[in-house]
């Protein structure tokens, strides 16, 4: 999505300054998602195997569970049996929000500018160590939004899409964990369409691309700005309908963006099977 050459691993910046003032909070969240973050660095540089990179994942997905509120709620009363199933099921749900947040960072201050505003509804409803993370957020966006100087990598999307998906096991109850997904499922359901619509057409989903819809605004001619600033909208505008609890305000929320989202899947986004042509074509 880029026609220069650009620094990628930037994300390191906002990783350390994460990590040093969590040491003045009580939140192991933060320490939890290092590996994740040393991972994503040797990847950006070295490009490891997936294999190693999933692997990782898994084993911080497995310690982001075990010191949840959320498996303390619900959880500790389960058989031994039920509880193993319980863990390889949230296990597989946290390495998915990792990697779809890991799938929508490509193009300039999408991902940074988004979870900006995620990690402060998190701040408002979990935890406000997560204030810690926006700080650091803020200030790679001056240096990310476009036209982007540096890009975040492996390094940093993986960490904050742990450190999300810790936010959303993080809570007391069911329905805050609910709304923190539904507040980002912009950026998910992206993904998801995404990898059913290549899976759908015999692609290799594991094979990178650019057929995300974000991703074929921007090649109908869109600005990565532009872009960005629609899923911020979007975002922001679930965030407040889950601030003010109103039921009805969230359904109508929901069903105005995805409205949109379909609207400019037909009238503005490149077609995706032309997408797909020329990626295939390659």
């Amino acid at each position: 999505m880029h026609q220069k050459p650009t620094i990628t691993g930037g994300g390191i910046s906002f990783v350390l300054s994460t990590a040093f003032f969590s040491l003045f909070v009580d939140n192991l969240l933060f320490i939890i998602c290092l590996p994740l973050a040393l991972v994503g660095l040797l990847d950006d540089f070295f490009s490891l195997k997936n294999i190693y990179r999933y692997i990782v994942q898994i084993l911080t997905s497995i310690f982001i569970i075990l010191q949840s509120k959320f498996v303390l709620n619900y959880f500790e009363n389960f058989n031994q049996f039920l509880f193993l199933i319980g863990i390889i099921c949230l296990s597989v749900l946290i390495t998915a929000i990792i990697n779809f947040i890991n799938f929508m960072d490509g193009i300039d201050g999408l991902i940074t500018s988004c979870l900006i505003i995620l990690f402060g509804f998190a701040a408002i409803k979990v935890d406000l160590s997560f204030l810690i993370i926006i700080g650091g957020l803020i200030g790679f966006l001056c240096w990310n939004w476009h036209p982007s100087k540096i890009f975040m990598g492996d390094t940093g999307s993986t960490f904050v899409g742990a450190v999300f998906a810790g936010a959303v096991f993080n809570t007391d109850n069911f329905g805050t964990s609910f709304d923190l997904l539904f507040c980002a499922s912009p950026l998910f359901f992206d993904a998801i369409i995404c990898i059913l619509r290549r899976y759908l057409a015999g692609e290799n989903i594991f094979k990178p691309h650019s057929l995300h819809l974000y991703q074929r605004l921007c090649k109908a001619g869109w600005s990565h700005s532009k872009v960005s600033i629609n899923y911020l909208i979007s975002i922001l505008l679930l965030i407040i309908s889950c601030l003010l609890n109103i039921v009805f305000l969230k359904i109508l929320c929901f069903f105005l963006i995805y409205s949109y989202a379909f609207f400019l899947e037909v009238e503005f986004a490149s077609p995706f099977e032309l997408e797909l042509l020329k990626s295939k074509s390659k």
